[in-house]
């Protein structure tokens, strides 16, 4: 927890400042408290919130922050009993009957979108009205019992909603520090222009916004990128879970960006299988910076596990093509996969030694509730379902035939065969050089990484160091 606490970025939750933004709208007074990057204390987060004298507290949890929720609303009820505590968010999604049977101190969940339910929920309490009938709410019976209502039906027009209350998060844009070599200039921002993902990978939760597209018109877009150029934006992260699934809509956004003649580089994320030359290099003059995309695996058996859609020439090809447009190509790597051998790791390994990518970022695999891989994930190795580890950056899942130390050497051996290579090193030292702001976050991770490395420097010295085969490793 501490290596990620202080190398994760600070970025305010687009769905807690959009629904911030139409409890405005329908006369509530809000006040926003962004917890995970304050960095304070349960305690001290309750202080804030009290100062607020609220009569409703919203909660937008993950399955890693979704204890400390719970531990802030104890604080809050045992200062004001009556106050009346929600939450919402991916995990609660997922396992909304299990949330509330351990955390008694939340009194309501929302399942799936909130911009109706919750605000059917306030409405109800506050004329005294039955809550039982009310979409997408998760509740106690008098008699104990735990009720998940039907969700709400997914949001279609998105354009109806209001901007994002940026205005509520202090310090924006300026405080805003977004993980390294994200962006290309400062100040940044990020933005969702669209809900839902039609892919079905292993490792992905869509409790919350489900497969159906839904989309922000390019008007609309225009109107919440000129909101950031506003308040003094020079870049933007275009959080979508998939911003390019549509060629068309960004083929319309790019031309739309051109004639607008905005001044401010954009990223965001893309699908191997989504991209061509004509649509990157208009990508690139309408000012996007880079892509990241979800490799997940340099291991095509494992593709075939988690993300079916793939295949290693087709992603590779991807990444020339986004390289030759101009556009930094990231990549987002896992490990630790159902089915993941020795001989798997070794071939990401070789991977990632000639890739053609720009950045890497190595994950742990975690099966998330809510996910493909959850329900059937102990068939495939042992799982230790603490929700307090489950960050990505602990292997709460161990594949069967492997075991967390041969896991961990690979995670920190990964990292180094990338960030050895001389062309990736060479594009570092230019955004460094481009953006100064980097040197200091540069600094500040690989302090923590070196310190992350130590506990396990003589057990991975032993197995590289003496190129111990991978056969042996399971000895």
């Amino acid at each position: 927890m501490d290596r990620l606490r202080q190398t994760e970025e600070s970025i305010p939750g687009i769905g807690m400042l959009v629904l911030a933004a139409v409890a405005r709208r329908n006369g509530y007074d809000v006040a926003i408290f962004d917890a995970k990057g304050s960095g304070e204390t349960p305690g001290g987060v309750a202080d804030r919130i009290l100062a607020f004298r609220p009569d409703v507290v919203g909660f937008s949890a993950t399955t890693i922050s979704i204890t400390n929720a719970a531990r802030i609303a104890g604080l809050l009820k045992r200062s004001v009993p009556e106050l009346v505590t929600v939450v919402g968010g991916p995990h609660v999604s997922a396992v909304p009957e299990r949330t509330l049977a351990a955390f008694p101190n939340l009194d309501y969940a929302i399942i799936g979108e909130g911009e109706i339910s919750f605000f059917e929920l306030l409405e109800r309490l506050r004329c005294g009205r039955a809550i039982e009938g009310c979409p997408g709410l998760v509740h106690r019976t008098p008699a104990g019992e735990i009720v998940a209502n039907p969700r709400s039906p997914y949001l279609t027009d998105l354009d109806a909603l209001p901007l994002p209350a940026w205005d509520l998060v202090r310090g924006f844009p300026h405080g805003f520090r977004p993980s390294l070599f994200s962006y290309r200039r400062s100040p940044v921002a990020t933005l969702v222009t669209s809900r839902g993902c039609p892919f079905s990978c292993s490792f992905c939760d869509r409790s919350t916004s489900g497969k159906l597209g839904r989309y922000h018109t390019t008007e609309s877009v225009l109107r919440h990128c000129q909101h950031l150029v506003d308040f003094g934006v020079r870049h933007i992260i275009f959080y979508d879970d998939l911003f390019t699934v549509k060629k068309k809509r960004v083929v319309e956004l790019c031309e739309a960006f051109l004639a607008c003649g905005f001044d401010f580089t954009w990223s965001c994320n893309s699908h191997p299988n989504l991209l061509d030359p004509d649509t990157l290099r208009l990508m690139k003059r309408a000012g996007c910076w880079q892509i990241a995309y979800g490799i997940e695996s340099g291991s095509q058996r494992i593709l075939d596990v988690v993300k079916r859609e793939v295949s290693l020439p087709r992603m590779r090809e991807t990444l020339r093509m986004t390289r030759a447009a101009g556009i930094r190509a990231k990549g987002y790597v896992m490990i630790g996969h159902p089915t993941e051998t020795l001989q798997t790791l070794e071939e990401t390994a070789e991977f990632l030694k000639i890739v053609e990518l720009d950045l890497c970022q190595v994950t742990k695999f975690t099966p998330y509730p809510g996910t493909p891989a959850y329900p059937t994930i102990r068939e495939f190795g042992r799982f230790d379902e603490d929700w307090e580890r489950m960050n990505a950056m602990n292997f709460v899942f161990i594949p069967n035939g492997l075991n967390e130390e041969i896991l961990e050497t690979y995670f920190h051996h990964l990292y180094s065969i990338f960030y050895r290579r001389t062309d990736v090193l060479r594009g570092i030292a230019r955004l460094v050089a481009e953006e100064p702001r980097f040197l200091r976050q540069l600094g500040s991770s690989a302090w923590v990484y070196l310190k992350s490395q130590l506990p396990d420097r003589r057990f991975r010295r032993a197995i590289f160091g003496k190129r111990v085969a991978p056969e042996s490793l399971a000895s």
